[in-house]
């Protein structure tokens, strides 16, 4: 193609059905990680950094592709036919990817929970009011001239906890990290009946939703949010830039180098994606919000997704790059899942610490 003559490559059957095939697995791939989110509703346990070198990696990549397909996306468009779609199969399966990491980025926001603040202020104010008696969660000392009252019938709670189920702290510090080690070490929490868990969780202790990981952090929260700014702003940067040079200099040698430095970053920011998730999950202890059966879909299938996109027109080692150091480094974080999985079916819980009964693994 020279100037602004037309000539597309051949049809080539094989490598359309391929891309087709792809296309759908990129799409189906995602769907259980989707899933898994919706019915936890919960996203905590997924990294605000991973979700965001991810989404900005995968608009690097597919806008790399853009411009070094740009005069093909060009003639294939005019005019607009069946035959067509087959020279945007490169693109169309980049960006599929792209779409569907960023989805996971949105559900990632409107599904992370934190401890409510008005719940907090009504602890705070709760402790404040409470005398800060090193005792009172300990058997309190008898005294026959005491006359039973709201005190002593909460002292009276803390004796039968403290003798039945074990002391879980001083204060409220110390109830926060005693029960979350006794609710990973599924002794006591679990033991405790449901009214009286009610009782402590509105007085003292942290929500069972808390203890077992299903709630964030109010940090991880507001560093989710600034996340979310610098995407979009780093979005609109790369989009302008590109639309720009494609209109005015859409045969210059700029473009070129501009989709080099498309690619590097998309390598650059694919190879530190996975990184921060990995990290945040070997912290853990456990799977949470993971999707172990969407990288069981994708570990394997980046090979062929990028067997499909290397025999595209236009497409040179900068396209593939992101898509090679984003599979490497997913494959280290299936095996850590995997491993994590192992362990959590022997010790008797489930993927947010929980205990439950022993079954298959799932």
């Amino acid at each position: 193609m020279r100037g602004d003559e037309c000539v597309l490559p051949p049809h080539n059957g094989a490598a359309l059905q391929l891309s087709i095939v792809v296309c759908i697995g990129v799409v189906l791939s995602y769907i259980p990680q989707i899933l898994r989110i919706v019915a936890a509703k919960s996203s905590v346990g997924l990294s605000p950094w991973f979700l965001f070198l991810g989404t900005t990696s995968s608009w690097s990549a597919t806008l790399n592709l853009v411009v070094l397909q740009w005069p093909l996306l060009r003639c294939s468009f005019s005019p607009l036919r069946w035959i067509s779609l087959e020279h945007l199969m490169g693109v169309l399966q980049a960006g599929l990817q792209q779409t569907m990491f960023t989805i996971i980025f949105i559900l990632f926001m409107v599904y992370y929970k934190v401890d409510a603040p008005a719940r907090r202020k009504r602890r705070q104010t709760r402790t404040k009011r409470r005398v800060n008696d090193a005792t009172r969660l300990h058997p309190p000392v008898v005294d026959s001239n005491d006359s039973s009252g709201s005190e002593s019938d909460l002292e009276s709670i803390h004796t039968h906890i403290h003798r039945s189920y074990g002391a879980v702290g001083s204060n409220e510090a110390q109830a926060h990290d005693t029960l979350v080690t006794h609710a990973h070490q599924h002794q006591h929490y679990e033991n405790i009946p449901a009214a009286m868990r009610g009782i402590l969780e509105r007085h003292y202790l942290p929500s069972e939703d808390e203890i077992h990981g299903k709630v964030g952090s109010v940090h991880e929260k507001q560093l989710a949010v600034h996340l979310v700014w610098m995407t979009l702003v780093y979005l609109l940067i790369i989009c302008t830039v590109t639309a720009t040079l494609i209109v005015v200099h859409a045969h210059h040698r700029y473009l070129q180098h501009w989709a080099g430095l498309l690619g590097l970053a998309g390598a650059g920011l694919a190879a530190c994606q996975y990184v921060p998730q990995i990290w945040h999950t070997a912290r853990a202890g456990l799977v949470r919000s993971v999707s172990i059966s969407t990288m069981c879909v994708q570990v394997p299938g980046s090979v062929v997704f990028m067997y499909a996109l290397a025999g595209r027109d236009g497409v040179n080692w900068t396209t593939l790059l992101p898509y090679v150091a984003a599979a490497v480094l997913q494959s280290l974080l299936l095996a850590l899942c995997v491993m994590w999985k192992i362990r959590q079916h022997k010790r008797g819980v489930d993927d947010y610490g929980r205990s439950i009964r022993a079954g298959a693994l799932r």
